[in-house]
């Protein structure tokens, strides 16, 4: 207490360092997320253009679309678990 008698109170930093690394991780777990949802667009998408053009190639586009999927989510638990 100083001479005064009122306590005295120290603002609050919002720019620290804990308080920017959670709005980071937020965002780049919001972003992976994003990203899986597009990869999954892209296996409904090669499914869809597999059905209808039929080639030598679709079961290996269709294969690279669903290992795309596949390794988006892998990332996001990978980052969920080292964030």
């Amino acid at each position: 207490m100083e001479r005064g008698g009122m306590p005295t109170t120290t603002p609050v930093n919002l720019l620290d360092l804990g308080v920017t690394l959670m709005f980071a991780k937020g965002a780049i777990l919001l972003i992976l997320v994003f990203y899986a949802i597009f990869a999954l667009l892209i296996v409904r998408q090669v499914d869809l253009m597999s059905k209808t053009l039929i080639t030598k190639v679709s079961p290996v586009l269709k294969a690279f679309s669903i290992l795309h999927a596949g390794f988006a989510i892998g990332l996001i638990i990978l980052v969920w678990g080292i964030l």
